[in-house]
């Protein structure tokens, strides 16, 4: 049988770790398009048109991806702080029944 040994607290210390990824990527994606678009289209002008519609698309799917893996690290950090509690919770459930089982000998 494979030994397992788990610390919750550095399974905790990782799900903050991932939740700060999360704070972090997720503020690095909070850019108003509409803004940045309306900021360029001065110096592209009418020729530019048809540029800046593809670029607008293109900056679109990357915020979109930016937001996607933000709610990724959020995930992983709620998943390791549940995972954590459930380690604890199941290692003092088994630590009773051994103890129960120890009492009754």
């Amino acid at each position: 049988m494979n030994h397992i040994e788990v610390v919750p607290d550095a399974v905790r210390a990782y799900g903050s770790a991932s939740a700060a990824m999360a704070a972090g990527v997720a503020s690095a994606g909070a850019v108003d398009q509409a803004a940045t678009i309306a900021t360029v289209v001065p110096v592209f002008g009418l020729i530019g048109q048809e540029f800046l519609a593809s670029y607008a698309f293109a900056q679109a799917n990357h915020l979109s991806s930016v937001a996607e893996l933000a709610a990724v690290h959020a995930g992983t950090a709620l998943t390791a702080h549940e995972a954590a509690a459930t380690y604890e919770v199941t290692d003092g459930a088994s630590s009773a029944a051994i103890g129960s089982v120890n009492s009754k000998s």
